[in-house]
């Protein structure tokens, strides 16, 4: 498949199924009409994908096989794709980088976006010593129950992949727990089971109750009781704003940072013609 051959060497290696890269396809708005893939005679040789919700967009990946770098490939798909923006009238598109990878941040600071905040990837591992387990305990909830919760429980805003719209289309494939502190739901997470890890797809907390009993106490609680449910298996969170109170919780815990992305944004204009065309469509991947 050409995401999984573009990613082969990347950061972040990428290793789906047919299958699953359709589920990811619905679970992130992939708009494959409005998405490109670059082609080299008969041969696929890379990809730029466009997620839609709304009047925003977010580009969801970009990759080019390892043999096809450095040949203008990629500007030249970002190119197409953002002219493809255009026609939907969208005014502003996102996407991340991983910190370290420089020349992709070039590329796109060169088409336009300005960089904005940073995004961490937090990870517990499963030999890492047992966090204390609080007497408060986490009490499985609907996922659907919880989400509704969401907009007034989270003090900074989510990317793409943990908004809300993101979450409700994967409310089968998690479980949902939520804290009480003296009768009263202070947070909760909702969880993804993934051979002997687990990942925190999303953590809240009650603005009101975190102002109370200080949002590092109560938010470690939450970890701490989630951690006592899995013990053994490592824990991860994807994406957390850096602005984040939820940081100083996972730093405090112990976790560590193992990916650090930055968003970035372009606000887009009027359309440009001279601008080069590559293939819409990625059926093909």
């Amino acid at each position: 498949m050409l995401l999984n051959a573009a990613y082969a060497d990347y950061f972040v290696p990428m290793h789906l199924t047919p299958d699953a890269m359709q589920a990811v396809d619905q679970y992130y708005d992939v708009d494959l009409t409005r998405s490109v893939v670059a082609q080299a005679g008969a041969e696929l040789v890379g990809m730029a994908l466009l997620s839609r919700r709304g009047k925003r967009g977010w580009i969801s990946g970009v990759g080019v096989l390892p043999a096809w770098r450095r040949q203008g490939i990629a500007r030249a798909m970002m190119h197409t794709l953002l002219e493809s923006v255009r026609e939907t009238g969208i005014a502003e598109v996102t996407l991340e980088a991983i910190v370290q990878n420089e020349p992709a941040r070039a590329l796109y600071r060169a088409l336009g976006f300005a960089e904005g905040r940073e995004l961490l990837t937090w990870r517990f591992p499963a030999d890492g010593d047992a966090l204390p387990i609080p007497a408060e305990r986490l009490v499985r909830a609907p996922v659907e129950e919880l989400l509704a919760r969401f907009d007034d429980w989270h003090d900074q805003p989510p990317c793409w992949q943990s908004e809300a719209a993101t979450l409700w289309k994967l409310a089968a494939r998690m479980r949902g727990y939520c804290l009480d502190l003296n009768g009263i739901p202070a947070g909760y997470c909702l969880v993804s089971e993934r051979g002997d890890s687990v990942a925190l797809m999303d953590i809240g907390m009650d603005p009101r109750i975190a102002r109370a009993a200080g949002l590092s106490n109560a938010g470690c609680t939450l970890v701490q009781a989630l951690s006592a449910l899995y013990l053994g298996r490592a824990l991860s969170i994807n994406n957390v704003p850096a602005d984040s109170a939820l940081n100083r919780v996972l730093a405090a815990l112990h976790f560590l940072v193992t990916v650090r992305q930055v968003e970035m944004s372009l606000k887009l204009g009027n359309r440009s013609s001279s601008e080069p065309q590559l293939l819409r469509g990625t059926d093909q991947r």
